[in-house]
């Protein structure tokens, strides 16, 4: 794969790893960038089925824009695999880091926890649940932020027929119970999943160890989960936020990712342990419980037997029956009021207070109808932009959720407005990479480009899509720029023979960049002009490079260097000649007095030097030998000729026939 092109677009560099995907480091050749290409085999058996379901599953993950998760930003496919495109994260997966640095700290350990929940929160507020939250799925940068990757692969895998045999997708070790057992998921699955993460990011281990991976899934379905405190001492509301998550029943766990993160803000006020909801109790709460008997049943029982009485003493006694009323009077109103004291006891009275609930991505008419429900007043209602909450949708409540509240209080309520729109300036004549750049960072995720000659610097933006003032959402709404290619390719002409100065003058005027590569010797071409260029012929855009190779001229005739040794005489004094006869005695103070130092000039007649200057001078005491360098060309001569106290003592031609 090494040096393919993927989609037209994607040059593979190098191989990253495997596991439900094979990873592959890539240059997006359009953009000039680095990207992650993954490419997932597709099912041979059903090819339009498998893709229309891993589009539906994945394409929906290019508009998730968090800091916490890997952004996706292409998808596609062959005949042979599904192919999605990812961010370069440059640094290790969180199971590398566990597996180096643990113990991790427990502030580390939130931190870490946090940023993976604000990743996952956001997922969950548009509908995409992860499945496969683990270490290896959670990406760390060289600054230490949360990066989650694979949104939306383990459900698009499942569908797309990954197994033959009916194995469980999704990594066993971090599995729900839920999905080990083939049920429906929903955003619980993956807060599970992080309980179990979490477990491991503080105690350095896994919370269920067997031979297969079936006997691990059934471990999570089954088998209580483990005591943390057997393997580190935590505080009892780190502890108590586990337990929560990893309950067996998606119901007894936090019902939303933000849940957790409101457990974990406060995890150090919690000092009463959790208590895990017994399978007996679960039983219990699914039990339909059979109503009460109606306060007016005992009543009504009481006043049967006394009036039908009444009755038929009234056609045989009618005296007595006047006598009896007292009577009847006071056993009805006592009757009444034991039943009253029995309803009031017997029936469940309400508390004055209830604890809030957690009002968060609920509409208001859904808010006041529960307020209603628990004798509380819908207070006032405020207004803010939040991406991370549809518009309509409350983002928050004051008291906050959990808090207890008493009956008859106000609940005052901030309500989305959804992402604030972005107001589109006029970026006609502004640099394309720059716009981009600004863009991307203000929330656009689909930002395209065409070019057009134009007489404007390259990537200058000539027109824009969408006007200046309009109104937009920045993530889902595309944008389209068409940018400057600078002028139109020129025709290059062929210099050949053309002096260096002339060419490049009218090159370099057109834009071109004129590269001289090299020079050589040429009979033909004058010193200093062109002998060839490349290229040649064609059309070239301003900018581009044009080499050329430049004459020195006719080559030279050969050279040859001679190296002569002189003996340089040492001239002998006038009365050494004259004085034959002379004593010995002064013959030998002469000899024992020190010569006279003398100068040697020395001139050349070659190449590189002319006779009538001195070459060189050299000073000398007695007769001395000296070398010197003669170079001459094929076919000429030269000389050279030695003057010791202003007389010529040497003179001797060169010839290099």
């Amino acid at each position: 794969m090494i040096g393919e092109v993927i989609s037209e677009r994607y040059k593979i560099v190098k191989y990253l790893g495997g596991g439900m995907s094979s990873v592959y480091l890539a240059t997006d050749i359009i953009l000039n960038r680095e990207v992650v290409v993954k490419m997932i085999k597709a099912d041979p058996l059903d090819k339009e089925k498998s893709v229309r379901r891993f589009q539906r599953e994945v394409e929906s993950t290019i508009q998730l824009s968090h800091p916490n998760i890997v952004s996706v930003l292409d998808v596609d496919e062959t005949d042979e695999y599904h192919i999605l495109v990812t961010e370069v994260v440059h640094g290790v997966n969180l199971k590398e880091h566990i597996l180096k640095n643990s113990p991790l700290d427990i502030d580390e350990v939130i931190r870490i926890a946090m940023m993976t929940l604000r990743g996952i929160e956001h997922a969950h507020d548009r509908g995409i649940i992860h499945r496969d939250i683990k270490p290896q799925n959670i990406l760390l940068d060289t600054n230490g932020r949360v990066k989650i990757t694979d949104f939306g692969i383990a459900k698009a895998l499942s569908e797309t027929r990954m197994t033959e045999t009916n194995q469980v997708i999704g990594s066993v070790q971090y599995i729900s119970p839920e999905q080990a057992k083939g049920q429906n998921t929903d955003e619980r699955t993956d807060i599970y999943s992080f309980g179990v993460m979490l477990f491991e990011l503080l105690t350095g281990r896994l919370p269920y160890e067997a031979e297969t991976a079936v006997s691990v899934a059934l471990k999570h379905i089954s088998e209580p989960f483990p005591n943390i405190s057997e393997y580190r001492d935590i505080p009892v509301g780190l502890k108590n936020i586990i337990m929560k998550c990893t309950e067996k029943e998606p119901v007894n766990r936090y019902r939303h990712a933000d849940d957790v993160l409101s457990a974990l803000v406060y995890y150090k006020d919690i000092s009463e342990p959790y208590e895990p909801v017994k399978k007996e109790e679960q039983e219990k709460t699914m039990v339909t419980p059979i109503p009460a008997a109606k306060p007016s049943e005992p009543v009504k029982a009481a006043e049967e037997e006394p009036v039908s009485k009444e009755n038929n003493e009234a056609e045989t006694e009618p005296k007595k029956k006047r006598r009896k009323w007292p009577w009847i009077l006071f056993i009805l109103l006592f009757l009444l009021a034991a039943a009253a004291v029995i309803v009031y006891l017997l029936w469940p009275r309400q508390s004055p207070t209830v604890s809030l609930e957690n009002l968060q991505n609920a509409t208001v008419e859904e808010a006041e109808e529960y307020l209603l429900s628990e004798d509380l007043v819908a207070g006032e209602v405020s207004e803010t932009y939040d991406e991370n909450f549809e518009e309509g949708m409350i983002i928050e409540t004051e008291p906050v959720s959990g808090t207890d509240v008493e009956r008859g209080s106000s609940v005052d309520m901030l309500v989305s407005l959804g992402e604030e729109p972005y107001t589109m300036n006029d970026h006609v004549g502004d640099m394309f990479e720059d716009v981009k750049t600004d863009l991307e960072a203000a929330g656009f995720t689909n930002i395209q480009s065409e070019t057009e000659y134009s007489d404007e610097a390259p990537g200058t933006i000539l027109e824009q899509s969408i006007a200046e003032g309009e109104e937009l959402t920045p993530d889902s709404s595309p944008i389209t720029f068409t940018v400057s290619d600078g002028v139109a390719p020129i025709p290059i002409t062929n210099y050949a023979g053309t002096s260096l100065e002339a060419a490049r003058a009218e090159l370099e005027s057109q834009g071109f960049i004129v590269n001289v590569t090299t020079e050589v010797y040429s009979d033909e071409v004058p010193e200093g002009a062109i002998v060839s260029q490349d290229p040649s012929y064609g059309d070239f855009l301003p900018g581009s490079q044009i080499n050329v190779i430049v004459s020195l001229g006719e080559e030279p005739p050969e050279e040859t260097t001679y190296q002569i040794s002189l003996n340089i005489p040492y001239p002998e004094s006038e009365e050494s000649g004259n004085s034959s006869d002379s004593s010995e005695e002064d013959s030998d103070s002469e000899s024992d007095a020190e010569a006279e130092p003398l100068e040697a000039e020395i001139y050349i007649e070659d190449k590189d030097n002319d006779i009538e200057e001195v070459s060189e001078t050299i000073e000398i005491t007695e007769d001395t030998n000296h070398t010197i360098s003669l170079i001459l060309q094929e076919g000429t001569s030269g000389q050279y000729r030695v003057e010791v106290d202003g007389k010529e003592v040497i003179k001797e031609t060169v010839d290099n026939k």
